[in-house]
């Protein structure tokens, strides 16, 4: 069975829709590549691309990404409602099928080696490719944003991990590695207040005490005057997509909000959106088997099984 790896390269690029236009364009020329999603934010200025293929056709994609991307995007100007620390953020490697951590691991750490050498920009690994524990969670990377990078930069202990020290201004730094598959939503608050949003992220999130796996960034869509939270699942195995959402309406009743709309950024495993079904329609004792599609698709595979 065909492994499948997927990368997760995030761009500090969200309203230009023309130039994001040109780039999905020629990634869907990457022979053996395919594009799964794009998901554009204006509000967060920022557009999160999924796609899957074999080694060779995940790093001409990648490198692609930077190419464009830092040719295009000055962070100097760049301002956008959520934390970020260079041009290309994050670009992550994700382990789908028959692949393992490990595999993904090692290619995160190539690609990250060619993107240092060719770009000669600042380089961190994170994740499961992270060479110390205080790098292993991308929100301590990138503490401080773009605005603090060229202090931190000084900073014996935050040496990059590939390429230069010397601060970037253009382009800032980039962080990549290998994760496990998360989950991010966007819910959006039926208030124009910044500050409940910003209140209600800080309650919900594992690093001020709230639910474990979980970060959550406050933002303002000032064109329909709705504060919003994005939140991210890191292990969505181990904190449900459904409970996570649960505390943060509850929460929101706190300060007299509520939660208008969901949206999802990016792909989301299906696994997900069925154990939240279980939740809110109260199932009990079911098997993923009786799910239709899931049964057929089964039936299939042994059909098709060679004898």
């Amino acid at each position: 069975m065909n492994k499948i790896i997927s990368c997760v390269p995030n761009v500090c690029e969200g309203k230009d829709q023309k130039f994001i236009d040109s780039l999905v364009e020629k990634i869907k020329t990457v022979t053996a590549l395919t594009l799964l999603d794009v998901s554009r934010d204006s509000v967060r200025n920022r557009t999160v691309f999924s796609f899957t293929g074999p080694q060779e056709a995940l790093f001409e994609a990648g490198m692609l990404i930077y190419r464009d991307t830092l040719a295009h995007v000055d962070m100097r100007q760049h301002l956008g409602e959520y934390p970020r620390l260079g041009a290309v953020d994050v670009f992550p490697f994700v382990p789908l099928k028959e692949a393992t951590i490990e595999e993904t691991v090692a290619m995160s750490e190539a690609f990250a080696r060619r993107v240092a050498e060719e770009f000669n920009i600042p380089v961190f690994l994170y994740g499961e490719s992270a060479r110390s524990p205080m790098r292993r969670y991308v929100e301590n990377i990138r503490e401080g944003e773009y605005e603090g990078l060229e202090n931190k930069l000084k900073d014996p202990r935050w040496k990059p991990d590939f390429g230069p020290s010397a601060f970037q201004p253009a382009a800032g730094a980039t962080i990549i590695g290998a994760r496990y598959p998360m989950i991010s939503f966007k819910a959006v608050l039926d208030t124009p207040e910044e500050a409940i949003a910003e209140d209600i992220s800080r309650l919900i999130q594992h690093a001020h005490g709230g639910l474990a796996h979980v970060n959550a960034y406050a933002g303002l869509d000032s064109e329909h005057k709705a504060a919003q939270i994005t939140v991210t699942i890191a292990n969505y195995r181990a904190m449900p997509m459904y409970r996570v959402l649960e505390m943060l309406r509850s929460e929101a009743r706190r300060f007299g909000v509520n939660v208008r709309k969901v949206e999802m950024i990016g792909l989301i495993p299906e696994t997900a959106f069925i154990e939240s079904a279980f939740y809110y329609l109260g199932i009990q004792d079911f098997s993923f088997d009786k799910i239709l599609e899931r049964k057929i698709q089964t039936d299939l595979d042994e059909q098709n099984r060679p004898v």
